[in-house]
């Protein structure tokens, strides 16, 4: 497995070299990478040029390619993006994807671990734009793509220069990127809704409610008149304003409790019935279906990584 880390040194810009920072490697084992960082970080960011692509896998860190000169292609969870000079990727944290790339080109890769803001009440609300990967260049984000450009910039000076409180800035850039991120998505559904605010606080507020209420049995028609919208006038905004179809979105919600469940002791049975599953069989096929494993495979791969994490730290050591 080639590492896209390490690229020849040769062929980088000065001041794209890596600052003097512990760093073991690019890993994947059985699809999961396992991430390290130097011992007084949880970020990396590199300058990558290679010619080759990066098999399937995924990971606890939060994932970004910035398109520099030529074009790349990314799969996440099977959907594919094609990225061109410019373009921002975004991939969520567990997310499977894979690099297809058999040609020289240029792109800023950042693996970052930003476990509170994927657990916040502010993220919850933006969610379903975030399932697969979320794509920001001129076309999809023309109000906010400079902005977004111009902090990923800073981020690479503060990191590739070693600033004084380089990580600190890195994160509060990161943060402050979300943030506009977050607050374009939530305008622009506002906008898009017909009657805007009665709509949107609806749609809303029933997010809020699967974010607490994913394991009971939630029915479309149950839904629809949480909203008070017939169910066909329900369908088509939920649709509007998420992306997905209700039954996908309430799916992809429980099967992201899953994975966290399946990291510790909890037999998978129970796992399946806490998540609103109403049988194993059933509970297996939706897992397999958005994740490409079964809940046993991905339970081994976990334990497999945190071993194999808890290993390669020692190693270090």
């Amino acid at each position: 497995m080639p590492d896209n880390s390490n690229n020849d040194e040769q062929n980088i810009p000065e001041q794209y070299r890596q600052p003097t920072k512990e760093y073991s490697g690019r890993v994947i084992r059985n699809n999961e990478e396992l991430v390290t960082y130097s011992s007084s970080s949880h970020i990396r960011i590199w300058y990558n040029n290679q010619e080759v692509g990066y098999s399937l896998h995924s990971h606890d860190a939060v994932e970004i390619i910035i398109c520099i000169q030529n074009s790349y292609e990314i799969h996440a969870n099977d959907h594919p993006y094609h990225l061109n000079e410019g373009d921002i990727l975004i991939i969520p944290p567990r997310v499977p994807h894979e690099y297809v790339n058999d040609k020289y080109g240029i792109r800023f890769i950042y693996l970052m671990e930003i476990p509170f803001f994927f657990e916040s009440e502010d993220y919850k609300s933006v969610e379903s734009q975030f399932f697969n990967a979320f794509l920001c260049n001129r076309e999809t984000c023309p109000e906010i793509y400079d902005q977004v450009y111009e902090h990923f910039m800073q981020i690479n000076n503060a990191y590739f220069n070693n600033e004084v409180f380089w990580e600190t800035t890195v994160y509060a850039r990161m943060y402050r990127i979300f943030g506009i991120i977050g607050e374009s998505i939530l305008s622009h559904a506002e906008k898009e809704s017909k009657s805007t605010s009665q709509s949107f606080s609806r749609i809303t507020a029933l997010l809020h409610y699967i974010d607490v209420n994913y394991a009971e049995d939630l029915s479309t028609e149950q839904a629809a008149v949480f909203t008070g919208f017939s169910k066909f006038h329900f369908l088509r905004l939920f649709k509007q304003y998420t992306g997905y179809t209700f039954h996908d979105y309430l799916n992809m919600k429980r099967i992201r409790v899953a994975e966290q469940l399946l990291t510790g002791d909890m037999p998978v049975t129970d796992i399946a019935f806490r998540t609103g599953f109403n049988n194993l069989p059933s509970f297996c096929r939706t897992f397999k279906k958005y994740t490409n494993y079964s809940p046993s495979e991905y339970k081994k791969l976990r334990i497999s990584e945190e071993f194999s994490l808890h290993d390669l730290s020692k190693n270090k050591k």
